[in-house]
């Protein structure tokens, strides 16, 4: 928790002075995919694209947002048995620091590794939620997180 409390305060860090200099900015940049995965009984190698959404925006009275979404575009692969697999789902994190300091984040991350044919599809899900006081007190916390085949 510790952590991810640093990399929080390390995104604000390098996000305000831009946030500040400038009401909103959106940057939708395709990133490319790959990769191998262990699950369901199968080694999956999976290729494509992700399209990844990046906004900051200053809030009125101070302050800021910063949101990143991320949705895989095309984004198959075939499992070592022969089995065709696609990508679906997003992995989405907004973050909102107050002018005196505090902050909420919300890390949303739902990703499916849909198996044709009968297979089993792989569900990963991750929900993580915190709000930190002015004085850095943390006043809300929820971090869950499953993995499934189906």
């Amino acid at each position: 928790m510790k952590k991810l409390v640093l990399l929080i305060g390390l995104i604000a860090g390098l996000v305000l002075p831009a946030a500040t200099a400038q009401a909103a900015t959106t940057i939708e940049k395709n990133i490319p995919f790959e990769a191998t995965i262990d699950e369901c009984g199968e080694t999956i190698t999976l290729s494509g694209t992700l399209i990844g959404i990046f906004t900051e925006q200053a809030l009125p009275g101070g302050g800021f947002l910063v949101i990143f979404h991320f949705q895989p575009q095309g984004v198959t692969g075939t499992s070592s048995s022969g089995v065709v697999y696609h990508a679906t789902g997003l992995t989405r994190e907004t973050t909102v620091q107050v002018p005196n300091g505090g902050l909420t984040d919300t890390f949303i991350n739902r990703f499916h590794i849909v198996g044709t044919g009968g297979a089993p599809t792989y569900y990963v899900k991750d929900t993580v939620h915190l709000t930190v006081s002015p004085t850095g007190e943390i006043r809300a916390s929820v971090d869950t997180a499953s993995e499934e085949c189906v």
